[in-house]
Formats: structure tokens, sequence, C-alpha cells
């Protein structure tokens, strides 16, 4: 009696095990498991910074063995840091009706691509003694990417230089940083003045960071606006003078050769006499 109840229990078992491996095996043969395969014309493409997302999925298609063209599922789902400048590693993904999905990356280069620029509406001159100053008032950051990326800026102070009687300099580097991993830097200098040298009349610029493509053209004389003083700004007919009491210096400006140049801006009063001075950085894009 127990070695028929054995035989019973091994063959149950066996039994069990074959209809379980035919249930697998079936199921495996007729489940889909297997993702679309995408295919694209081109490794890499090269587009405008305001491509669409139709446009980076330009010559690509998803084909899946069970529902066939799949095109249409295409999206683009991530896009990686910079590889280089203006450059990304995208990634696409399409999907089946059995919710399989399939992966593909390839390179775009966007052909207009600038690093994030800086702007700088007033000179960065202040009144020796002054507390909680914000340098960062007059300036901003915008990103051909991002848009306004203002609060991304960051400051680092460094060493503070006696230059006359009445000044003293402090230098300070900006930096932003956009979402693709690229960061702008630019050193700039501070003057911190007693009054006399503060209420100085100057040239009134309408920007004092300028960014011109190389090979490019900059009109120097549109930037002045009027006459600058203890952080005000006049009109040339409000202290009887004109843009023509306004010399610029270009102070070795080639448009033609990328770097960061300091053009000078000087200003004359009614009897030729020297009186104060405005610097233009600008900034000749690669």
């Amino acid at each position: 009696m127990i070695k028929k109840l054995r035989i019973i229990i091994i063959v149950f078992f066996v039994v069990t095990a074959a209809v379980f491996g035919y249930t697998f095996i079936k199921r495996r043969m007729t489940v889909d498991y297997d993702p679309p395969h995408i295919t694209a014309e081109e490794d890499s493409i090269m587009v405008s910074i305001s491509a669409t997302d139709e446009d980076l999925l330009r010559g690509m298609k998803a084909i899946d063995k069970i529902d066939g063209d799949v095109t249409n599922t295409l999206m683009v789902v991530s896009k990686s840091k910079f590889t280089a400048k203006g450059t990304q590693q995208v990634h696409y993904a399409a999907f089946d009706g059995n919710k399989n999905v399939g992966t593909f990356v390839r390179e775009v280069v966007y052909v207009d691509y600038v690093s994030p620029r800086f702007h700088l509406t007033a000179p960065l001159r202040y009144a020796a003694g002054s507390t909680g100053t914000d340098y960062l008032e007059n300036m901003s950051a915008e990103d051909c990417l991002d848009g306004v990326i203002t609060q991304q800026i960051k400051i680092s102070l460094g060493k503070t230089t006696a230059v006359s009687s009445s000044a003293t300099t402090q230098q300070m580097n900006v930096q932003v940083t956009n979402s693709g991993g690229d960061t702008s830097v630019l050193e700039l200098t501070v003057s911190l003045e007693d009054y006399l040298l503060y209420s100085q009349q100057a040239p009134a610029l309408r920007e004092y960071i300028a960014y011109v493509p190389c090979g490019g053209v900059i009109d120097l004389g549109s930037y002045v606006v009027g006459v600058w003083t203890a952080g005000s700004v006049r009109s040339f007919a409000d202290v009887r003078l004109s843009a023509a009491n306004v010399s610029i210096d270009e102070n070795g400006l080639d448009c033609g050769t990328p770097g960061i140049y300091k053009v000078i801006y000087r200003l004359t009063g009614l009897e030729g006499e020297a009186l104060g001075t405005a610097e233009l950085i600008v900034i000749v894009e690669e």
C-alpha cells in the first residue's frame, strides 16, 4: 500500500511538471517579449537650437515583429549633458502593443549654439564704504537652451588693490552653467571710489558687456546713451554735452580673433577737459 502511494505521488509530480513545462513553453511561443527595432538614416544629425522633438526624430523608424510599423510611438526620452560644445546624445524610445520598449541613442549637433551670455546694464562702480552692496543687481544671464538663467550666476571675489588715493578695485569672477553643462566664466573688476570720483561725469552705456561672432561687426558708438554720475544716468542735453564729447579707444579690438577685449570710452567737458571713462567688455565668440 505504501509503495503504491509513493508511485501515485511520483506520477502526480511528473504530470504536474509536464503540464507546467508545456504551459510555459506555449506561453513563450505565443506572448511577444521582443521590443520594437529602431533604426535611423543618420547616426548624427545637425539641427537648430530651436529644433522640436519632431525635428529630432527626423529619419527614424521603429518596426515590431508582431505589430509592424510602430514609428508613430517614437519619442525623445532624454538628452545628455554636452559631449562637446553644442553636441548632445539624445535618447529615443518606441513601444509595441505588449508594452515592450525599444531604445536608441544618436548624436545631435546644434549648429547655431552659443554658450550662456552675461548682460550688465550699469558700471561696476560703487561708493567706498557702502554696505550691503549687491554686485549682481544689474547683471543677468541668458542661454539659448534655457532662456533666462540669472539665478544660476555664481560669483567669487579675488584680491582688493588700491589703484589711487580715491579708489580701490575688487576682482570678481562670475560664472553660469546651463542644463547642457556648458559654463561661461568672466573676470570683472569692481571699482570702490570716494565721493568725488564716484560723482564725476562719465559716458553712460546701454550695456557694459557685448558679444560679437568671430568675423562680425559691432557699432561701438551705438552703446553710448548719455552721461553717468553717482549711479544715475542723465541725457547729454541735461548736462549741455553731446555724443561728440565721447571718444572711443578700441584698445586692440579685433573682431576676427576670438577673445575678450576692453574698449574704453572717454568723456571730455565743454572746455575739452578730461572727465570720466567707461569700459565696454567685448567678447568675440569662436
